[in-house]
């Protein structure tokens, strides 16, 4: 009984911890200018970011194929 009780518990708690990031927004844009360190994005569509906002911006990976 006790390792039910324990293993359920776990899996709320991941699962809980798995919501938060995909609460994270997600917008698509296009760079319009960069002047040194910073970084003009238009944004397409509906997104809830402000002037002056932080954001992480992750590359697209390129592919690499071996012999």
């Amino acid at each position: 009984m006790r390792r039910k009780v324990t293993s359920l518990v776990l899996a709320l708690i991941f699962s809980l911890s798995l919501s938060g990031v995909s609460l994270a927004a997600r917008c698509k844009g296009k760079i319009t200018k960069i002047e040194g360190n910073v970084m003009t994005i238009q944004i397409k569509g509906k997104c809830r970011l402000k002037s002056g906002q932080n954001v992480t911006i992750k590359p697209k990976r390129r592919k690499i194929e071996g012999c």
